[in-house]
């Protein structure tokens, strides 16, 4: 990879290395090291081979970043750099992308606090109030299909079946997903249902938006958050994502929902869009897609179906396992955040009255 990183660096002006490139964690489908140059630091995304082959994924990473660029007058960001007119350059059929490093960290709960909500809050209120357009990115014009949820778990009984044919199963945390699966199923599919019915409805009011704004997104530099990794950026029904970004946002340690902070990050939401007509019944049962399309994506992992690396399957099982408590965590608290959302509702619209 040094070699790779060299040419990268002296073919697009970055400097000579100063020292071994190294890998930073974070980055569950890509890899990210810090590489020191003699012109400064750079934090380099090593593209995933496996979703790089696919036909539409470099044009998405490429509008990921013409997002990013356009919303950096609104918000706090990190946008990839244009590299020889490329945001995507390739070097060694290896695609990259390169980042200005910033010292910072992301924050996660316990340590989260009502002032880091307030902040996540009102940038995720400018976003979806600018409301940009980019050219060739298109809206969601309808529901998605249901995932084969059914399928998957015929496909993982197959392969367990055939790895244990003859001999007795030794106990495996990381297998546990396929019971796990198994048991879970009727609920997700259930939930899957819900939000297909849903998608329908809220397609009519959409922004372009970043679409993945959890605690591992956003780099904190002492008390300034900026927002990174715009590469799921695209089309969302905005209320919809707030839903996504108070469950990433308000909970505690042990994943139950804080008033203080549900509080904080709405009151931020609302300086810039309005709620005061928003049908919280359908966008709440919508509010699963993000959650099962990471659940999909990670199923395919584990089972092998995309990806080509032990090390996707291995990440591909933990995340399926940690995705369904996630689920299951999320539907015990929807009546409490269904609540918590039409008091404010209610509130905005008395005060609105007046």
């Amino acid at each position: 990879m040094k070699d790779i990183f060299s040419k990268l660096c002296n073919k697009y002006d970055l400097g000579g290395l100063m020292e071994e490139p190294v890998i930073v964690t974070g980055g569950l489908m890509h890899k990210m090291y810090k590489v020191v140059t003699g012109q400064g630091s750079y934090a380099v995304k090593v593209l995933n081979p496996d979703i790089m082959k696919r036909s539409e994924a470099l044009q998405n990473m490429i509008n990921s970043e013409r997002v990013s660029n356009q919303l950096r007058e609104v918000v706090s960001l990190i946008a990839a750099k244009e590299l020889g007119n490329h945001h995507v350059p390739e070097e060694g059929e290896m695609y990259f992308m390169v980042f200005d490093w910033i010292e910072g960290k992301p924050i996660y709960a316990p340590e989260i606090r009502e002032y880091h909500c307030e902040q996540i809050g009102r940038m995720l209120g400018k976003i979806h109030a600018a409301d940009i357009r980019i050219d060739g990115i298109k809206k969601e014009v309808s529901s998605r299909k249901a995932y084969n949820w059914s399928d998957f778990l015929k496909e993982a009984e197959v392969q367990n079946i055939k790895k244990n044919a003859g001999e007795k199963r030794e106990e495996n945390p990381e297998e546990d997903w396929i019971s796990l699966f198994e048991k879970e199923v009727p609920h997700i599919i259930r939930w899957d249902v819900q939000v297909t019915e849903s998608q329908e409805k809220l397609a009519g009011y959409q922004v372009i938006s970043h679409r993945d704004l959890d605690p591992k997104n956003v780099m904190w530099k002492e008390k300034n958050p900026y927002i990174i990794d715009w590469e799921a950026a695209g089309y969302v029904n905005p209320y919809q994502e707030l839903v996504e970004v108070l469950n990433y946002w308000i909970v505690d340690a042990e994943g139950t929902y804080d008033y203080g902070m549900f509080q904080a990050l709405i009151k931020a939401y609302t300086e810039s869009m309005d709620i005061s007509a928003v049908d919280w019944e359908d966008v709440l049962k919508c509010s699963y897609d993000g959650m099962l399309g990471w659940l999909e994506y990670n199923i395919k992992r584990a089972l092998g179906l995309t990806g080509s690396r032990e090390e996707d399957r291995r990440e591909g099982r933990q995340q399926v396992i940690g995705t369904i408590g996630e689920l299951k965590r999320y539907e015990a608290q929807t009546e409490q955040l269904k609540e918590w959302l039409m008091d404010r509702q209610m509130c905005l619209t008395k005060r609105n009255s007046i």
